[in-house]
């Protein structure tokens, strides 16, 4: 078994193998980069790509991201790790373990001083897996899901546009406005999110929109449409989930109704990033829009992630929403550990 870092060359090789990793519990999906497997790592500015290879085939990867993030009020070197699969017949066989020890080494050498991954819940083998190299419960979060299937913009006050590059300063004042006091967030610039908005895989300036209230920008919000970087098919269906796709087909003859996730069907979904807002109503009033946005392009979901208590659910009252648990797991490397006393920020970039 050999680990070395990946290059353009294993692109094939990757998506084969992320094709035979399926993941999920009452929904199993299969998520492949396509047709560019590091379009979804290049989304960092500092990343790294690595694969286990036996007889000169891959047989596991993984990927790091490092970045700098508020922690307990100051800034620290963080390391998140995403896109672990292992080939099924090469599981228990240790190829997880050194990949692990390889990425610890890595992040060793770059001077990281905390590790944290996401991990959806029911996903028993990778808690335990995590529990095992002394990554702890941190925080669990969600997902929430909201459903595209009907327009809902509505009048309103302000205005909403498409952001313009002379708007990017005013969004990055905005965005660290209201996420100053959360851990794991970055603070940006206009010229680190311009930046981000290149690297991001399909996804443009065009892609941002912006609340303006009083001549001013109150809100901003972005549609990244994950269909066009990733195929992401349903392989299996719990009886849970079908019985509601049942209801819901029922419900579909009298009244509008979101799409429920069908057996082969290929899922089109956006992630919402970047967030800010000065007040909750006016997130909503963008979400609206966004909303519309998506249903123009045929996205059938829009997800984000925050805690239970954040302010942006206010915003999806008028949405179907279904929220999904999401983990957070963190690993001390220099003794540093979040308090757990401030909230946290996940951008849909890390999802």
């Amino acid at each position: 078994m050999h680990v070395r870092g990946a290059t353009p060359v294993d692109n094939d090789g990757l998506i084969d193998l992320q094709a035979r990793c399926p993941q999920g519990t009452d929904l199993v999906v299969s998520n492949v980069n396509t047709p560019d497997f590091f379009a979804r790592a290049r989304a960092y500015d500092d990343y790294k790509v690595l694969v286990a290879t036996e007889d000169n085939r891959i047989v596991g990867s993984t990927a790091y991201a490092i970045r700098d993030a508020n922690i307990d009020g100051r800034v620290a070197c963080v390391g998140y790790g995403f896109q672990t699969f292992i080939s099924p017949d090469h599981r228990r066989r240790g190829v997880a373990s050194q990949l692990f020890q390889s990425c610890e080494d890595y992040l060793a050498r770059r001077g990281v001083e905390l590790d944290y991954g996401l991990i959806i819940g029911g996903n028993t083998p990778s808690i335990r897996y995590f529990g095992d190299r002394g990554f702890r419960l941190h925080r669990t979060l969600i997902m929430p899901m909201l459903g595209v299937y009907k327009p809902m913009v509505r009048g309103s006050q302000g205005k909403v546009r498409k952001a313009e590059p002379r708007d990017l300063a005013a969004i990055a004042q905005l965005t660290n406005e209201t996420w100053e006091g959360y851990d794991f967030y970055e603070p940006i610039s206009a010229e680190t999110l311009a930046s981000a908005i290149d690297r991001r895989p399909a996804f443009s300036i065009d892609d941002l929109f912006v609340l303006e209230v009083g001549g001013e920008i109150a809100a901003c919000l972005g549609l990244w449409d994950w269909s066009k970087t990733a195929q992401i098919t349903i392989r299996a269906v719990s009886l849970k989930l079908r019985m509601i796709g049942l209801l819901v087909d029922l419900v579909r003859h009298f009244r509008p109704m979101p799409v429920v996730p069908r057996l082969g069907a290929a899922i089109k979904q956006s992630g919402l990033t970047p967030i800010a807002f000065r007040d909750p109503t006016h997130f909503a009033v963008l979400l609206r829009h966004v909303n519309d946005e998506a249903l123009s392009r045929g996205i059938q979901y829009m997800f984000c992630a925050c805690e239970r208590g954040n302010p942006m659910l206010q915003g999806m009252k008028d949405f179907v929403r279904v929220d999904t648990a999401l983990h957070l797991y963190v690993r001390p490397l220099k003794g540093i550990l979040p308090t757990g006393t401030r909230p946290v920020f996940i951008d849909m970039i890390d999802c």
